[in-house]
């Protein structure tokens, strides 16, 4: 994350090789793992059905909103969960062995990406966790930074 982030009302649609992309983790014990120097590959892993793996454009926004963003997400699980940091790799990291990554920023989120997969047929499943396991030994852990939650 750059900590001078680019605060503005909408990034780029095309993103950059050098960005960084976070996957926000919302599970203690992988959290943990994390700090340990272990990113766990199910922090990359969606729903079988999944096209893509949510992320945020970390570097065109302030801590303070890619913490809310990722607080609200906690907030809205089920059951809710806490918010305790990212997997952070670079784009172009995400965009290799067949994977796309495109800005897809939603109304809540300006700085909203996804990381297409694009699997398909039987084999899907196990290209699902290929690629995310390919993903969390390239990304790296950064700690949610102590902010007072305003929500």
């Amino acid at each position: 994350m750059n900590p001078g982030a680019r605060s503005i009302q909408a990034p780029p649609a095309e993103l950059d090789a050098d960005e960084d992309l976070g996957r926000s983790v919302f599970s203690r014990r992988r959290r943990n793992r994390a700090r340990n120097g272990n990113i766990d590959m199910d922090i990359f892993l969606e729903s079988e059905q999944a096209e893509s793996i949510s992320v945020d454009r970390m570097d065109y926004a302030p801590t303070t909103e890619l913490v809310e963003w990722s607080r609200e997400r906690a907030r809205n699980r089920k059951p809710p969960r806490q918010f305790h940091g990212w997997a952070v790799l670079k784009v172009r990291v995400a965009a290799m062995n067949g994977r796309t990554v495109e800005a897809t920023p939603t109304q809540q989120n300006r700085c909203h990406a996804d990381v297409f997969l694009n699997v398909t047929g039987e084999e899907r499943k196990r290209q699902q966790k290929d690629h995310a396991v390919e993903l969390a030994d390239k990304s790296r852990w950064l700690e949610a930074p102590a902010i007072p939650d305003s929500g």
